[in-house]
């Protein structure tokens, strides 16, 4: 992938070194193989033995030997497939994909470079279509706000500080609790960004109908 490209969710933008990992499954494969024939020999043994206690050829306790060992070596074809899970899991890590739809930011690994699990930023995704506006919204206000939220989003008006025209969206989210030493309440609109006008990370001035006085005098 390239540094600036827009990827959909899913698709495969790094790959690790998987040499391991394949000769790892490789192996779980043919001791699941080997298991799994020592289970068919077993169940074969098994199926004999009553018929030759049928016949009182056999005693039961040689019967009774012949069923535990089924019953181990479907045990250790049981373990043998989990095994091989594992194994498939962490096969499955060595291919990063997209979680999400969205334009990658600059890549900071090439082929070689050394990653750690959980401590490498190898490229941030960031959504732009929709985008989310984050503002915080006075607690008198609150009430109005729930009302409006609840009843399928109220509307929000957002305008960058270099441009007239407005952008309008929605509310999505109303947090739970109230900020002790503002006294604001965090919330978030969601915009329609087809032509990128809203970038992550900028300002906007938001401005929200917090309430319509209706039939009022205005002087």
């Amino acid at each position: 992938v390239q540094e600036g490209q827009f990827v959909r969710a899913g698709q495969v933008l790094f790959t690790l070194d998987s040499r391991a990992d394949e000769t790892n499954v490789a192996k779980m494969r043919a001791q699941l193989a080997k298991d799994a024939a020592v289970l068919a020999d077993a169940q074969r043994q098994f199926a004999r033995g009553r018929d030759l206690m049928a016949k009182n050829f056999v005693s039961q306790g040689a019967l009774d030997t012949n069923q535990t060992q089924v019953e181990a070596q479907q045990a250790a074809v049981a373990a043998d497939r989990a095994a091989l899970d594992s194994a498939l899991v962490s096969l499955s890590y060595t291919s990063v994909k997209a979680q999400g739809a969205g334009r990658l930011g600059a890549v900071s690994v090439f082929p070689g470079t050394s990653v750690v699990a959980n401590q490498t930023t190898m490229v941030t995704i960031t959504q732009l279509d929709p985008i989310n506006v984050t503002f915080n919204l006075p607690q008198r206000n609150l009430g109005v706000a729930l009302a409006g939220w609840k009843e399928g989003g109220a509307m929000v008006v957002a305008r960058l500080p270099d441009e007239k025209a407005a952008l309008v969206g929605k509310l999505q989210f109303v947090d739970n609790l109230v900020d002790p030493a503002t006294g604001t309440v965090k919330a978030k609109a969601r915009f329609a960004n087809r032509d990128a006008r809203l970038w992550p990370g900028a300002f906007v001035k938001v401005s929200f109908v917090s309430d319509t006085l209706t039939d009022a005098v205005v002087v």
